[in-house]
């Protein structure tokens, strides 16, 4: 049965939302000290807005042709009973193992970003938005974010290929990672809907 999460009070579920991101996101390590690292999102600013997913910079270098399909079903499926799935504001349980949120964005301000919206989930969505041209309600977090990402930004949507599998070369790294961390350990633990970290196949770029 599909579902809003909300917390007591609300309709459309962006305070539950907020306290899960504030409150139950952590770095994605393999270490037992998981759990007194500082949580990412803990103190930021977060928000809500709708975004021109043009204006927002990927940091994948590909999307996958079946993850497209899926969010396509999805859309007309939910559209039936009412949810926009660009255009939400808190959690949607679609039946006991799956769940969708809005996209999530980080806000970097700091040189040499400038104030540009970066994607930590939701790559798909905003994909298929943008060949649509519509807009997408995103979660926005900014300020006092307590980890970096372990990825840098693309140029832009161009640099992103439709793909049948996940390729080897699939997002570019920061530089200043530091040695006794792997890339993935710096992720956020997965949001509603998300499947974190993918592993590359061995096929090749398309």
């Amino acid at each position: 049965m599909i579902e809003r999460i909300t917390l007591p009070g609300e309709i459309d579920g962006h305070g539950f939302l907020e306290m899960y991101l504030r409150e139950c996101i952590y770095l994605n390590t393999d270490s037992d000290l998981w759990c007194i690292l500082p949580k990412p999102y803990e103190y930021a600013d977060i928000g809500q807005e709708r975004i021109d997913p043009s204006n927002v910079r990927p940091t994948a270098k590909y999307v996958l042709r079946s993850n497209l399909a899926i969010i396509e079903s999805l859309d007309k499926e939910l559209l039936k009973q009412g949810i926009d799935i660009f255009d939400l504001k808190g959690v949607v349980k679609i039946d006991d193992n799956n769940y969708i949120c809005p996209p999530i964005l980080e806000l970097w301000k700091e040189e040499p970003y400038n104030g540009i919206h970066v994607v930590v989930d939701g790559a798909h969505r905003l994909y298929i938005a943008r060949k649509r041209g519509i807009k997408v309600n995103c979660v926005i977090i900014s300020g006092e974010i307590s980890s970096m990402l372990p990825v840098l930004p693309l140029s832009g949507w161009h640099e992103v290929v439709e793909q049948d599998a996940v390729p080897k070369d699939k997002r570019n790294y920061h530089p200043g990672i530091p040695a006794h961390w792997n890339p993935h350990e710096l992720y956020r633990q997965r949001f509603h809907g998300s499947k974190g970290p993918r592993i590359a196949s061995n096929t090749t770029n398309i």
